[in-house]
């Protein structure tokens, strides 16, 4: 597992894109464009015609000086090369590499190129992602099993430890690490075993994160910050919504973003792992329906039109979004956009979906479901929010900035500075004061947060958690009181802004302790509630605005009746209602090397995009633990079976394919699969369905 997570965290990012322009240097764990470097750092050199060949070190445990004849020489020391291209050089600055002003020079079969670079001790740190774009999931590990996944603060009744992939650190004082806002103990810093400038820091998890969720993972070396990453903390056995799971168990459901539907008692949550919507009845305090999405989808945040008729959904793990009807819980049609969506808004009838991967905003037609202009904006952007006057701020959260978006031409207006080792995440605006308020969920368990005066740029920074419990995360706005969600603190604060005649900022917090992992919020307008999914819990905690009281709770990844069971498995997906289903087929069978038309019989094969035919085997029972597999059958599809030219009816009740059966195909048995926007059907094995048959 060791080996794997080195190989997705550092070489997957020799095939990052290049960003256009000639030799930019940047940290190859973060992608910053850092102002200085840590001699020993793993650096990443973007340019064109760099070189005019493609070369990779035959072993990390003896880098060369040259390769394929590029030398790139750093304060006159040739550095250690892993990998050259003509878009992208991947190196280790040599740690002799003297503190100061340094000449850079890479000479290749194609010219020389230079520039300069300041080496520091106290530079900008940074940890590696899975995604090899400096956000996201982060490149750690269990120290002691070296297993990924999810973490739980203990293990079989000990502490857990894990273990941070990084470089560019200061190679002599001890690093601060913070997770969800919470200094943890650190056990080890310095070299990772088998690969130069890679750099590993063993932490303790402590008792205060237990149960949670998704949160961020900060070093901070030499008084500089690192780019934030990502990690999922677990209840432990007993804990959480299932409570028979063990420690470090992946749950297959667990409830991220939460969005309001206007006029209504109604509410939409997210479960990244089940890739579902699930719609709660504030009023009778339980899930009413399922809406099933592609598998492996990982919907990670939601917004809602302000008719209530219409949903928008970021899903991360199909770089896409997903357009609902909300009159019909189904999904109209899915959109590509940049890669990892993580925030969406909507504008009229136009959604913005947030690219967190790729620095972007793309602006997508909802109702032609199309993707239309794309902005580019700061270093992995965060969240988005909408200001009523034609404007987009977006967070970029490893720039420590705010974009300002022209909503009309999606031209960036201004870029606001928040300090260097500012880190943003969350905003929302409070249009009567014309102010935004920025979370910072990493940079202090007090809940530092930012608020914006958006006519001057002024900022002030206030601390939210009062208890210091941990970092403040998501944000809801009710008039002109703020509310922050403390996902390690499992609490709320109420925050009421004004603007005093000074000019300076009011801002008293006022603390309601709800469950494990409070992780998203929104404000149910029609009962007078605040709504926070505590992701630990499995649970929507219902706070009365007028008295911050809780008033009730919501079990959100419970399934609605005759929908699937309440296990940590898949079942409430594999049963929504508008999922594909194939009822019957025709012809039963066919011979190798023929082609035919196929016709499916079913229900909701609108906006079916694939057929797939699956050798035999028994499904499995949808308990995947967030793998995104969904009851799929044992194997992939049989690649000696192509489909092509799918139509469906209006009704989505009929689909024709047309089906070639390669001449190598094997005879036997096979199963049909059919996907589309709104998932993928589920097989279940004879007698409860007929089979396909590959015949002589």
């Amino acid at each position: 597992m060791k080996k794997l997570l080195f190989t997705l965290s550092i070489v997957t990012l020799l095939h990052s894109p290049a960003r256009g322009q000639s030799l930019r240097i940047m940290n190859a764990a973060s992608f910053s464009e850092n102002t200085s470097f840590a001699a020993g750092s793993i650096i990443s050199v973007f340019g064109s015609n760099l070189t005019n060949t493609t070369a990779s070190a035959a072993s990390a445990n003896s880098l060369p000086r040259t390769l394929g004849g590029v030398t790139l020489t750093i304060g006159g020391v040739a550095s250690p090369l892993f990998y050259v291209s003509p878009t992208q050089i991947n190196a280790q600055i040599d740690t002799s590499v003297a503190p100061g002003p340094a000449a850079v020079t890479l000479t290749s079969p194609t010219g020389t190129f230079t520039t300069t670079i300041q080496i520091a001790s106290a530079a900008a740190p940074g940890i590696f992602a899975l995604s090899a774009t400096g956000s996201g999931d982060g490149a750690i590990l269990n120290a002691a099993t070296f297993a990924g996944g999810v973490y739980s603060v203990t293990t079989n009744g000990s502490p857990t430890f894990l273990a941070i992939f990084a470089t560019g650190l200061d190679r002599k004082t001890a690093p601060t690490v913070r997770i969800g806002g919470v200094a943890v103990p650190v056990q080890y810093f310095g070299p990772a075993p088998g690969f130069p400038g890679l750099q590993q820091v063993n932490v303790q998890l402590t008792s205060d994160l237990d149960g949670a969720g998704r949160v961020e993972v900060e070093l901070e070396s030499g008084g500089v910050a690192s780019n934030v990453v990502e990690t999922m903390i677990v209840p432990r056995h007993g804990e959480g919504a299932f409570p028979a799971d063990a420690d470090n168990q992946m749950p297959n459901r667990a409830i991220a973003s939460i969005a309001y539907v206007p006029g209504t008692s109604l509410a939409l949550v997210a479960d990244e792992y089940d890739d579902v919507v699930r719609v709660l009845d504030v009023q009778q305090k339980a899930v009413t329906h399922v809406i099933s999405l592609m598998d492996g989808s990982r919907p990670i945040a939601i917004a809602v039109n302000a008719a209530g008729t219409a949903a928008v959904v970021a899903e991360q793990g199909t770089n896409k979004v997903a357009v609902l009807d909300l009159t019909k819980y189904a999904v109209t049609g899915e959109v590509a956009v940049g890669m990892s969506p993580v925030s969406v808004a909507i504008w009229n009838t136009t959604a913005l979906a947030v690219n967190q991967g790729s620095d972007s905003v793309t602006f997508v037609d909802m109702t032609a479901l199309k993707a239309g202009m794309v902005t580019a904006v700061g270093k992995a952007p965060r969240a988005v929010a909408l200001d009523g006057t034609g404007h987009a701020f977006v967070t970029n959260e490893n720039d420590g900035t705010i974009s300002q978006i022209d909503l009309g031409t999606g031209t960036v207006l201004k870029t606001i500075g928040l300090g260097m080792n500012a880190r943003p995440e969350a905003i929302q605006i409070i249009p009567s004061l014309n102010l935004a308020v920025v979370t910072e969920p990493s940079q202090s368990p007090s809940g530092q947060v930012v608020i914006v005066n958006l006519t001057t740029a002024n900022t002030t920074i206030v601390n939210v958690n009062p208890a210091r419990s941990g970092g403040s995360s998501d944000l809801a706005v009710n008039g002109s009181t703020v509310y922050f969600a403390n996902q390690a603190g499992g609490s709320v604060t109420a925050v009421p802004v004004s603007v005093l005649a000074s000019g300076s900022i009011s801002a008293t917090p006022t603390t309601v302790k709800v469950d494990l992992g409070a992780r998203a919020l929104a404000v149910d307008t029609r009962d007078n509630l605040l709504l926070v999914t505590n992701q630990g819990t499995g649970t929507v905690v219902l706070v009365d605005l007028a008295s911050n009281k809780v008033t009730g709770r919501i079990n959100a990844v419970a399934s609605p009746p005759n929908q699937g069971d309440n296990d940590d498995d898949h079942s409430d997906h594999d049963h929504a209602f508008n999922m594909p289903v194939v009822m019957s087929f025709s012809p039963a069978s066919a011979k190798i090397g023929t082609n035919f038309t196929l016709v499916v019989n079913g229900q909701n094969l609108s906006g079916v995009t694939s057929v797939a035919f699956y050798s035999l085997g028994m499904p499995g029972k949808g308990d995947d633990h967030g793998e995104g597999i969904h009851a799929s059958p044992i194997g992939q599809p049989d690649p000696s079976i192509s489909v092509s030219g799918i139509q469906v009816n209006t009704a989505g009740t009929q689909l024709t394919a047309q089906v070639q059966i390669a001449a190598s195909a094997a005879a036997g048995q096979r199963l049909i699969r059919v996907q589309g926007p709104n998932g993928a059907s589920v097989i279940v094995a004879p007698p409860m369905m007929s089979v396909f048959t590959v015949t002589q």
